[in-house]
Order: structure tokens, then sequence, then C-alpha cells
């Protein structure tokens, strides 16, 4: 297991000559932030949707949303749907990276940003929009390998990774942004889709 120091130096230095593939095409954009908490062990924190909700109910998420003409970036966006979501101040969050543009299933654009923070320990769910916040070790997603399904979507071929942690269920979007940034940390070869290969967002055939 890597110590919470080594962890944040890899980081930088594998986002530091990494490229992400960047898309901006006319549709709608939202940001999420894959927030990684050092201490006391690295780790990953994770939100369950709250059930009312009419966009992806009681699903494992992180925090995240659409972009508004408030923010003056897709780093504002991200940072201000984590406090909005979890109450985590953006001057507690280290942003070290961005990650490859991915389609939602309804074709948005979600931008994904990683951020470290120290702890999360004044993390608190706003239950209009969060039911549960959970945190995953790193070691878990760096040694476990994840159930994979083959699915047609956006014009192209890709494999959902699905991981199983303690009666979690972490599919979908945030286990391809999750695979990614595994993939960048720990130098696997894990498939992830390339959406910028995309002819039809948010479409199934």
């Amino acid at each position: 297991m890597m110590n919470p120091e080594s962890f944040n130096q890899r980081l930088i230095q594998r986002f530091g000559a990494y490229q992400p593939e960047v898309i901006s095409i006319d549709k709608p954009r939202a940001a999420v932030l894959v927030p990684l908490v050092l201490s006391p062990e690295p780790s990953v924190l994770l939100t369950v949707r709250a059930s009312h909700l009419n966009s992806h109910p009681g699903q494992v998420s992180f925090p995240g949303g659409m972009f508004e003409l408030e923010d003056a970036s897709l780093i504002d966006t991200a940072l201000r749907e984590t406090f909005e979501e979890i109450a985590l101040p953006k001057h507690q969050i280290s942003v070290v990276g961005q990650l490859s543009t991915a389609f939602s299933k309804d074709g948005v654009q979600v931008y994904p940003i990683v951020g470290t923070l120290p702890h999360a320990e004044n993390s608190m769910a706003n239950p209009d929009e969060i039911a549960e916040i959970f945190s995953v070790p790193w070691s878990y997603f760096a040694t476990e390998a994840p159930e994979l399904q083959k699915i047609d979507r956006h014009g192209i071929s890709f494999e959902i990774p699905h991981y199983y942690y303690k009666g979690r269920h972490i599919w979908g979007l945030t286990a391809m942004i999750l695979l990614e940034l595994i993939n960048l940390v720990e130098d696997t070869q894990w498939p992830v889709p390339d959406f910028s290969k995309a002819t039809r967002p948010g479409e199934t055939p």
C-alpha cells in the first residue's frame, strides 16, 4: 500500500505528462470531481445519489453537475457542485489534473477533474441530492480486476467496468472514469472507451 505522500507525488508526476482526450462539441457540458482523500490512507470518495432524483437515482457517482454560466471554468463547476452536494469547500481541494472527456448515457459531455484533499472529515451529504457518502481504499482499485460488460452506444463499442465493494456496485460512467485513472497511476492496461471516436453521442443502436 502506498503511503499518502508517495501516492500524491505519483499523481502529480503522472498528470504532469498526461494528455487526456478532451472533447468539445455542441452538446450540454457537465463536470465531476474525482476526490482522492490522502489520509489516513489514499482512498476514493464516492456518493450514492438520492432515490428521489430523476437522473440515476440510487447509483454510485462522483460529485458534479451541469456547467452554469456563473462558472468561470469546468473546474469551477466541479468544485461548486462538490460543495453543494457534500459540503467540501474548494480551498480544501487541490486540483491535480483532468481525465478524458466522457459521454453520459444521454450524450452529455462529462469532464472529470481529479483533486486531492487531506481528509474528508467535514463532508456532509446534501439530502436533496445525496443519500450517502462513502470511501473506497485506493489499494482496492489498484488490485481488483473489474467485471467488464460490452455495450454499443454513441456509435462506438466499448466495455463498461463493474466493481463490487462491500455491497456497493460501482459501475457505468463512474467506473469508466476510475479505470482511466487506475491505468494512469498503476500502469495497467484496462480497456477504456475512446469517446473522441463517438459518431452519435447519446444514441444507442
